[in-house]
């Protein structure tokens, strides 16, 4: 072994140790560090085309071969920063080179986040988005069950008109019995009897209407249940991929809105209030001033309490759920906290072990590096 070059001026010697190599430097061949690093590339480069597969909305050849393409890119792009960072960054950063340390830990962890989420995303997404449909069909669940409640309110007004078709027909007999209602005469089929006989034809064929739409709403209402019933049913079909249950739920789904429609449509309700309308209207009696009166302020009595309970009605509008859209990225973070142990083995795999062992790699080299220096101190001071 040869002597160390010295160097005599000014009193002062120095001993130049051989800083290129260290005892932690290997030889040829592949480290722990290496196989680690590959198979963080490797599973990148299964689950990053995965998310792709399962987000993108184009398929064909061509658009396999574009998914596979960028998700290549994205895992070979994470390896290369990660081994550059391991085998040369390290090194420079140990020697003091405080950028370079910079600059490995920031594009780990920048490259380790974006395969992370995408791999993560590969994994969950299928999970992710029949959650996402689950969701959705509670959803509809709340629609279908806010109809009811509409609909059993709409159908208190059916009695109610009848019982008011019944109350003029009451009315106009006891008018041509003893005139009850103008108070003039001895009763009679006179102008006042047949304006309420006229009037009680007109709340009958409402009344008639409602009953016939009370029928349709039943027959809608049961329609809405077994159509939410099948939606779940298709949600809950594990055996079939989930792009076939999406499109047969978005099917169900159209049939929901027809169904609603038609049974906002089974009750009349439309028909009540013009008839509330004309009730409190009052009604003319030219040649009898006095009972015209007293019909006109009985008729409005029988608007406004009709009036009234069309008011006690349920007045929010109902609005169909839209059919959510396919998941993406956001849906996966917004359900991280249901698959929090995939994450985080994720994140394990693609973020904390890289960064890991570049930050062993570093100390290695910082250990090295003090060892060579003791070394190169304790040479000198032999000789």
């Amino acid at each position: 072994m040869s002597e160390p070059n010295v160097n005599q001026n000014n009193g002062v010697s120095a001993a130049i140790a051989p800083a290129t190599v260290y005892r932690h430097e290997t030889g040829p061949g592949m480290t722990l560090a290496d196989f680690a690093l590959l198979a963080i590339f490797l599973t990148s480069l299964i689950l990053v085309p995965l998310a792709l597969f399962a987000m993108g909305e184009e398929t064909g050849p061509a658009a396999s071969l574009k998914y596979l393409l960028v998700g290549f890119a994205a895992a070979g792009a994470a390896y290369g920063v990660n081994k550059f960072a391991v085998d040369r960054l390290a090194k420079l950063h140990a020697q003091n080179f405080r950028m370079a340390g910079l600059a490995a830990i920031l594009g780990i962890m920048l490259t380790g986040f974006g395969t992370a989420l995408g791999a993560l995303t590969g994994l969950i997404i299928g999970s992710v988005e029949v959650k996402t449909y689950q969701a959705f069909g509670q959803e509809i669940g709340a629609y279908i069950g806010f109809t009811h409640e509409v609909a059993v309110g709409a159908q208190q007004i059916a009695p109610a008109v009848e019982t008011l078709a019944a109350d003029i027909t009451q009315t106009a007999a006891g008018e041509r019995a003893s005139s009850s209602l103008s108070g003039n005469g001895n009763g009679g089929n006179g102008p006042v009897s047949r304006a309420l006989d006229a009037k009680a034809g007109q709340v009958l064929v409402v009344a008639e209407a409602l009953q016939q739409g009370t029928l349709v709403r039943d027959q809608r209402l049961e329609e809405l249940n077994q159509l939410h019933a099948e939606f779940l049913e298709v949600l809950g079909d594990t055996d079939r991929p989930i792009s076939d249950r999406r499109a047969a739920m978005q099917g169900i789904h159209a049939q929901i809105g027809q169904v609603a429609v038609a049974l906002d449509q089974a009750l009349p309700i439309g028909l009540v209030n013009e008839l509330a309308d004309d009730l409190r209207a009052g009604a003319s009696v030219p040649s009898d001033p006095a009972g015209s009166r007293a019909l006109s302020a009985y008729l409005r009595d029988l608007g406004t309490g009709l009036l009234d309970q069309l008011n006690d009605l349920p007045s929010e509008e109902l609005v169909l759920p839209e059919m959510p859209d396919r998941p993406g990225m956001a849906d996966v973070l917004r359900y991280i906290p249901a698959f929090l142990a995939i994450a985080a083995i994720v994140i394990v795999g693609e973020l904390v072990l890289p960064l890991s062992l570049y930050l062993m790699t570093y100390w290695g080299h910082v250990r090295e590096m003090e060892m060579a220096e003791n070394e190169a101190r304790a040479n000198e001071t032999s000789s």
